[in-house]
């Protein structure tokens, strides 16, 4: 089994508009050509982090949504109407930018709007895990500070490596980076302090392994995940290097959806452990 427990495709009605949608909105992005470069990559951070904090109410002890719009928030439908909401959005800034001369500023307005959404869900989860008398303050903003903290370093241990790389890619690099340990750091958390079980068979088989080594009974299970993931981020990186100076365009859309499978459920693990009181 390679896909995560709970993936189920929504009733076909949902799974028709949704798919109408992105090759419609796909095909108005690609006739319009808004600009593409690394801070793309940054500017869609915050709606990958989006599509995990909206999947997450949908799931139980929250399940925040009515049933005629829980269908659009399961997995994986919840990655296609994050990207129609955002693509929707970028469609808009770009025929606004392309008409007032501004369009070298629809990355950067992209990146805020979804900041702007983004923020307003987390407030909204937080005030509904309050109101519920759940609310577990700690992990999740330990989650983050931890994986800023580590992605940092690890940016600064690639930047000493190879320093003209870290240049080059100084958008795209730190954002991949940190969407990895995010997971990484978020999905050990969920592992070895709250209990909770993954979902995703890989990270699953990993901490499995990491179970029955010696070292399990003192650091857990969690952190053969977090070097794995830190691993892999930072050898894409440097990979892409190439491709990131012949193609910029194409490498910055392939690093944007590299950094999403990792900040997208690094989102839904936080969201989720608001309610693990």
């Amino acid at each position: 089994m390679v896909l995560p427990t709970g993936f189920a495709l929504p009733p076909l009605p949902y799974l028709v508009v949704l798919v109408g949608g992105v090759v419609l909105i796909a095909a108005l992005l690609v006739a319009l050509e808004p600009p593409v470069d690394q801070r793309t990559v940054v500017a869609l951070a915050p709606w990958m982090a989006l599509g995990g904090a909206l999947h997450a109410l949908n799931q139980p002890p929250i399940e925040l949504y009515d049933a005629a719009l829980a269908p659009l928030f399961g997995t994986p439908s919840v990655y296609l109407t994050t990207f129609n909401t955002m693509g929707t959005v970028w469609l808009l800034l770009s025929f606004l930018g392309v008409r007032l001369g501004h369009d070298e500023n629809i990355p950067r307005n992209l990146g805020l709007v979804g900041t702007g959404i983004l923020t307003v869900i987390l407030v909204l989860s937080a005030i509904t895990a309050l109101r519920s008398g759940i609310i577990d303050p700690v992990w999740s903003p330990l989650a983050v500070l931890l994986s800023l903290f580590v992605a940092a370093i690890a940016v600064l241990a690639v930047a000493l490596w190879r320093t003209p790389l870290v240049i080059r890619a100084r958008y795209a690099a730190p954002v991949v980076i940190f969407a990895h340990v995010f997971d990484g750091i978020s999905t050990a958390i969920g592992t070895d302090v709250l209990g909770v079980s993954e979902r995703s068979p890989v990270p699953r088989a990993i901490m499995e392994f990491a179970g029955g080594l010696p070292t399990a009974s003192t650091i857990g299970s969690g952190w053969l995940f977090v070097l794995v993931k830190l691993v892999v981020a930072v050898a894409v990186v440097v990979l892409m290097d190439d491709y990131l100076q012949e193609e910029p365009v194409e490498a910055s859309l392939l690093l944007s959806l590299v950094a999403a499978v990792g900040l997208g459920p690094a989102t839904n693990n936080v969201v989720l452990f608001l309610f693990a009181g």
